[in-house]
């Protein structure tokens, strides 16, 4: 059984399964999958997951999955629909709510090796995702109290509850080893930012991880084998991969996003790192 409700930017359905697995299939955006009843085994990308009630999945567009279920499965799924990733620039306000997801959704994606299985971690989060999801059930049980920002608000904060569980293991392992590395936090710091110029620049991170310059410069330079600037010019390259395939937005509006001048100093970038143009990479990724 499947029953779906739209939102503008959203598609939640309940589907349950018996025992008979799905094929394998890819999708097209993201998904998040959110266990209601029973367990089973979800594959995902030829690696084997238990899942059981309360458990919630994240699937990117790089995803192939099936689930096998051991008994009879309901999950609540939430579509990100196509009219999600066609969001435009405000001219007056540099980043919209519709932009700051995307940005969430992003980070997610390029860091998706850390999402095996279960993406939420603490019984504290796991119990707040379980009361997100039974809101946006209700919601979806009752049209008369459909509000889209409200669906669009709790769906913000399960990837909110997301993004800091991939920052939790990449950080706490650390902090449990009593390691003085700090290599992974910095990463962390500059993925977290990398839309605000200001914040990357080299003094910036010094100040945040109380240290000089030229001692930020050179560790991160030994930890990575490239300087912090070609880090960020790269990471930066492959979140504008990421909006060409899934957004509408223009190579100037991207260009304003994500620091660079203009069109033409992103294109120049762009073309240097990968033999193309933004425009010729987008016509045949699209």
């Amino acid at each position: 059984m499947r029953a779906s409700l739209i939102y503008q930017d959203f598609t939640t359905t309940i589907k349950e399964l018996t025992f008979d697995p799905s094929p394998p299939h890819r999708h097209h955006y993201f998904e998040l999958i959110y266990v209601l009843k029973g367990s089973g085994i979800h594959l995902i990308n030829s690696n084997n997951y238990k899942y059981e009630r309360g458990n919630l999945f994240l699937l990117t567009p790089e995803d192939i999955h099936t689930f096998r279920p051991l008994n009879a499965t309901a999950f609540f799924i939430v579509d990100f629909t196509k009219n999600f990733f066609l969001q435009r620039s405000n001219k007056e306000q540099r980043f919209t709510t519709g932009s700051d997801l995307f940005e969430k959704l992003e980070y997610i994606f390029h860091n998706q090796e850390r999402l095996k299985g279960d993406v939420i971690t603490g019984e504290m989060d796991k119990e707040f995702a379980r009361i997100l999801i039974e809101r946006l059930i209700s919601e979806k049980q009752d049209p008369l109290k459909e509000q889209d920002n409200l669906v669009q608000n709790i769906v913000f904060l399960l990837l909110d509850l997301i993004t800091r569980s991939i920052r939790h293991q990449i950080v706490y392992p650390l902090k449990r080893a009593r390691t003085q590395q700090m290599i992974h936090e910095i990463i962390n710091y500059l993925q977290q930012n990398v839309y605000y110029n200001d914040l990357i620049k080299v003094e910036k991170i010094a100040a945040h991880f109380h240290k000089t310059k030229d001692y930020i410069s050179l560790y991160f330079k030994k930890q990575t084998g490239i300087n912090i600037k070609d880090f960020i010019i790269n990471y930066k390259l492959e979140l504008i991969k990421t909006r060409l395939v899934y957004s509408d937005l223009t190579i100037s509006e991207i260009a304003s996003e994500l620091g660079f001048s203009d069109e033409s100093h992103l294109n120049k970038t762009f073309k240097k790192k990968f033999g193309q143009t933004a425009n010729h990479y987008r016509s045949k990724h699209s």
